[in-house]
C-alpha cells in the first residue's frame, strides 16, 4: 500500500482510503466508491464514498470547490 499527499479531487481514485483532512483523521477514514464524475443530471461533479454506517441513507460525496487545495492523506491498495 502507498500512502499519498492528495490536494485535488480530480487525483483520487475509486478504493482510495482517506485517512485524514488538513491533518484531521476520519474514523474511520473513507472509502472512495466513484472518483470525480457528474452526480446527477446537470454539471455538479463530485467524488462519491462509501458511507461508513451501512444503515444509513445519507450519500456522502466531496466537492471540488470545497475540498480542492486541502490536503487529504490517502491510503492506495
Amino acid at each position: 500500500m502507498q500512502n499519498l499527499i492528495i490536494t485535488k479531487l480530480a487525483d483520487l481514485q475509486a478504493g482510495d482510503r482517506i485517512l485524514s483532512w488538513d491533518g484531521r483523521p476520519y474514523r474511520p477514514a473513507r472509502v472512495v466508491a466513484q472518483r470525480l464524475g457528474y452526480i446527477g443530471a446537470g454539471s455538479v461533479q463530485g467524488v462519491r464514498l462509501v458511507n461508513p454506517h451501512p444503515t444509513s441513507d445519507v450519500e456522502h460525496v466531496l466537492y471540488p470547490a470545497q475540498m480542492d487545495g486541502r490536503r487529504l492523506e490517502v491510503e492506495r491498495p
